[in-house]
């Protein structure tokens, strides 16, 4: 009887025990999982602009008095040159600068409107620039000194349009590509007066109009 006893108490003994184990366990708060962060995709920084802090430039716009035309510009970049207001550019000379490369004036009637390079489509612009370089004297004309290897003023570019394309960039101080972009030339009938100045050295530019004209210089 006894014995019976002593087996009794030890199993609810250790039916106590384990009760008390799993309590324990059950009424231990759970932590919680961290929070996912996500990857950021960049870091970038973005800053206001200081440009307001910058003194603003105040350009006259007209400073020569006539009946004047803006020109329209192609380059992109920096002015870094201007001519003054009442300066008189001639055929070959500079208009103004972008990015230290002149823009050159160049007699014609048809506007600059596209590259100008070897096997490019016919067009009266190659007709235009070959003549300027003729009249610049980086070539001779055929039709002048009856020398077929001369180059043909005419609608196409040939390999020695664009010989004489890289002749007239060297005597310029440019690269020489053969390739005379949009922005590097402007033509017009005649010589120009500067008539009003439309940017300040250190603007930048991409189109728009950087001076204006004098209609009767």
């Amino acid at each position: 009887m006894r014995n019976t006893l002593t087996a009794i108490v030890v199993l609810l003994l250790s039916i106590a025990c384990v009760v008390v184990i799993i309590i324990g366990i059950s009424g231990t708060p759970k932590k919680p999982d961290p929070p996912e962060v996500a990857t950021p995709v960049s870091s970038r920084v973005i800053t206001p602009s200081t440009s307001q802090d910058q003194p603003s430039k105040v350009i006259q716009d007209i400073v020569v008095e006539g009946p004047s035309q803006r020109l329209s510009n192609a380059a992109v970049g920096t002015i870094t040159w201007l001519p003054k207001p009442g300066d008189l550019i001639e055929f070959g000379t500079a208009l103004y600068a972008v990015d230290h490369k002149p823009v050159i004036l160049m007699k014609g009637s048809l506007p600059m409107h596209r590259d100008i390079a070897y096997k490019v489509s016919d067009g009266a612009d190659v007709a235009q620039l070959e003549r300027n370089l003729v009249n610049f004297g980086h070539v001779a004309d055929e039709a002048e000194t009856g020398d077929p290897t001369d180059l043909t003023v005419d609608h196409h570019v040939t390999p020695l349009t664009e010989s004489s394309v890289r002749s007239w960039q060297l005597s310029l101080g440019m690269t020489s590509t053969g390739v005379v972009k949009h922005g590097d030339v402007i033509f017009r009938p005649g010589a120009v007066r500067i008539a009003a100045l439309h940017v300040a050295p250190g603007d930048v530019v991409e189109g728009g109009s950087v001076l204006s004209v004098l209609l009767d210089p």
